[in-house]
């Protein structure tokens, strides 16, 4: 609570410190959160597509739904957490306004967009996949981003 009620964190080195490991720890799970997406499903739209939706010329079963539902269930609930913590330190920074809520908006459209192509991907067939597939990338290079901007700006004492 400390980090919400003090005034400048670059005062208190301690919670300075822990904020930079938290934010270093999270640019690195978001790393490992494209590369293991990457290794599951493919790393072209073709591949993710075959992956969810199967390819009956290739004889590969479309992915159950129960399999989806658990993948996105256990996806979402680290890249809300992820989205939490990184967009509250990087509210901190004093960023201009639009700045800040462009940021967060296109934060937060993308990461409900790859759930919901997800979801709807049956009924939309590749283009369901395709919007959760660059969904899935643009939240994850958001959050890098972001969270680099947030750690750079930790080092330089600007907040």
């Amino acid at each position: 609570m400390k980090f919400i009620a003090s005034k400048k964190l670059s005062d208190n080195s301690v919670m300075r410190s822990i904020i930079m490991g938290m934010l270093l720890s999270f640019i690195l799970a978001m790393v490992l959160s494209m590369i293991a997406k990457g290794i599951d499903y493919g790393l072209t739209p073709k591949a993710w597509t075959t992956t969810v939706l199967g390819n009956e010329a290739e004889f590969i079963d479309p992915m159950s739904f129960n399999d989806l539902l658990l993948g996105i269930h256990t996806d979402l609930f680290g890249l809300i957490i992820t989205f939490v913590l990184i967009a509250s330190v990087y509210a901190r920074m004093g960023r201009s306004r639009v700045m800040m809520i462009s940021f967060l908006t296109l934060s937060l459209l993308s990461l409900l967009a790859y759930p919901i192509g997800m979801l709807f991907s049956p009924l939309l067939g590749s283009a369901g996949v395709i919007l959760s597939l660059s969904a899935f990338i643009l939240f994850h290079s958001l959050m890098i981003m972001g969270g680099l901007d947030s750690l750079i700006g930790l080092l330089r004492k600007k907040f």
